[in-house]
């Protein structure tokens, strides 16, 4: 529906506010009924614009027939078609007038864009006839700098063809020069040839001459070298002898002075070196002959005992240095692992002692040889479990650490034969003895010296800090894992002149002083300066009784030498007391 809404006053002069007549809604919509004509007729009327009103004419009163009253909806149908009428009728001169002004600017726009145009075309015209000018005033600067340039081109073709015809007759004259020069060098080679071949013979016989008279002088060199290395094959021989002798008679006095001292040794429970390596060695070939094979030979036993082995590693792999996740995995290995509620049987717990102690000393040689510090949680888990009161596992744990760094941990020289009596069967089984690996790489028989130390050194750090931890008083602990082992066994390393020209004995050495140095020093107090002090001499003047630069600790080996100056830090250190 649409409503007509009375205009607001216009500015224009010629238009005037029309009377409000009678008859029109408030929405400027007449009520009047009637028909469409007579709405049409009084729309006209109403819609008349006079000066007053008193101009207006009197409207004669028509009498119109009554009808009955619209509804609603024809009302409204009626007041939109007269909005419609009035709407599409009406006149308005402001609309005129504006419309006029609009096309009075527009004729005015358009004159003065006519004049702008011609301007900003004549402005155009100008500055191209000024930029053709200067463009042809360049033109012909460069026509004259192209013909003079063309001109020096010219001249200098000219000189450089002249130069070429001089250095081409000079060339041939050279050419003619050479082919005479050639023509005669040959000449003189025909003739120095004749004269060569005729000194050659000449000087082929006296060769012949000076070769037998060299032949003969190397045979009898070569009679006076054979003579020579058969004596220094002789002397090496018997200086051989001599040491073998002297390592003999050592042997026997040693040996003379160990039977003699086996009373008081065994009145206070000391055993030698070569018997904690035929106890450690004989407790391996047990666990290994007895125990684990008839395990991996039963289903039964191997299913079992992998299933508690597999639980071993990860837990060892998941060590920290935190006490409560030291003291859980050791609660969890004691309690779940090795003494569970129903025992285990005897040789499946044997098996699980080596399998723990296995998985201790691998963990040894892949972390603490990368970082030292992992040493101290290993160290503390060890002693926890060996002061927790593991039957055998104390026994079969250095039984594992001989056979991983060998002799070096009790220290002693590797017997020429094993405990059964029989001789090693070969170089690759005496290897293994002494705590080598099989190289991967290049399949020797021994792994590099290099990484043997360093492997050697993690276990014995994880050994030496074992040592350090005092044990749990309520509970007796295995010998070799008490503080007197360390007096132990600097005394058997230090007294074996052999064993101390090995870079492995060096190496050891550091490492125990690293980790027991300073703690050693305040238990043995005098003492134990004293051994810093025979170290200190054998790693800077030598040991032996003439003091010779090649016995020094560790040996000439670049290995060797690393590790004495560690050594030589260290012993300074620890004197020094930081």
């Amino acid at each position: 529906m649409r409503y007509s809404v009375p205009r607001s006053l216009s500015p224009s002069p010629v238009r005037q506010q029309a009377q409000p007549t009678k008859g029109r809604s408030t929405y400027g919509l007449s009520l009047v009924e009637s028909s469409d004509s007579d709405v049409s007729q009084d729309d006209d009327e109403n819609n008349l614009v006079y000066d007053s009103e008193s101009d207006e004419p009197e409207r004669p009163v028509q009498v119109r027939p009554p009808r009955t009253k619209p509804t609603p909806e024809q009302r409204q149908i009626e007041e939109t078609l007269a909005a419609i009428r009035l709407r599409t009728r009406h006149h308005d001169p402001y609309e005129e007038w504006e419309k006029q002004t609009r096309k009075d600017a527009f004729r005015v726009a358009r004159k003065d864009h006519a004049a702008m145009q011609a301007q900003l075309l004549s402005d155009r015209d100008k500055a191209q006839a000024q930029e053709d000018r200067r463009l042809a005033a360049i033109h012909t600067r460069q026509v004259a700098e192209v013909e003079s340039m063309l001109s020096s081109l010219k001249i200098q073709q000219q000189k450089e063809e002249d130069t070429l015809k001089r250095g081409w007759q000079e060339r041939d004259r050279a050419l003619w020069a050479r082919i005479d020069a050639g023509i005669k060098v040959e000449e003189d080679k025909v003739n120095a040839k004749v004269e060569a071949e005729r000194k050659a013979r000449e000087e082929q016989e006296k060769k012949r001459a000076e070769e037998e008279a060299r032949r003969k002088a190397e045979e009898d060199k070569k009679k006076a070298e054979e003579e020579a290395q058969k004596r220094a094959a002789e002397e090496k021989e018997r200086l051989r002898v001599e040491e073998e002798q002297r390592q003999a008679q050592q042997d026997q006095e040693r040996n003379a002075r160990l039977a003699a001292e086996a009373d008081g040794r065994k009145a206070i429970g000391l055993t030698t070196a070569e018997d904690d390596w035929r106890t450690a060695r004989q407790i391996l070939l047990t666990v290994k002959n007895e125990t684990m094979k008839p395990i991996k030979a039963e289903k039964v036993r191997r299913s079992a005992w992998g299933e508690y082995r597999r639980k071993i590693t990860p837990k060892i792999g998941q060590l920290t240095n935190d006490a409560n996740a030291i003291r859980d995995i050791t609660l969890f290995i004691q309690s779940q692992i090795m003494v569970p509620t129903s025992p285990h049987p005897p040789m499946l717990y044997t098996g699980l002692c080596s399998s723990l102690a296995k998985a201790i000393l691998l963990q040894a040689e892949t972390e603490v040889t990368a970082e030292k510090k992992a040493a101290i949680p290993l160290a503390q888990l060890t002693a926890a479990l060996l002061d927790g009161g593991l039957p055998s596992f104390p026994e079969v744990l250095f039984a594992r650490l001989a056979q991983r760094c060998g002799p070096w941990a009790i220290p002693c020289m590797l017997p020429t034969t094993d405990v059964t009596g029989q001789p090693w069967p070969d170089e690759t089984a005496r290897a293994k003895a002494l705590g080598y690996r099989r190289s991967v790489e290049d399949g020797v028989a021994r792994e590099p010296l290099a990484e043997y130390m360093q492997r050697i050194a993690g276990c014995m750090r994880v050994y030496f800090a074992v040592l350090r931890i005092p044990p749990n008083a309520a509970r007796p602990i295995n010998s070799m894992f008490q503080m007197p082992r360390v007096w132990v066994w600097f005394a058997r390393l230090l007294g074996n002149e052999r064993l101390l020209e090995s870079p492995v004995a060096a190496q050891l050495i550091y490492t125990a002083l690293d980790v027991l140095g300073s703690y050693a020093l305040q238990i043995w107090g005098h003492q134990w300066v004293k051994m810093l002090e025979l170290m200190y001499l054998g790693a800077t003047v030598g040991f032996g009784s003439d003091g010779d630069k090649k016995k020094l600790i560790g040996g000439p080996s670049g290995e060797g030498s690393a590790a004495r100056s560690r050594l030589k830090m260290e012993v300074e250190r620890i004197l020094s007391g930081r």
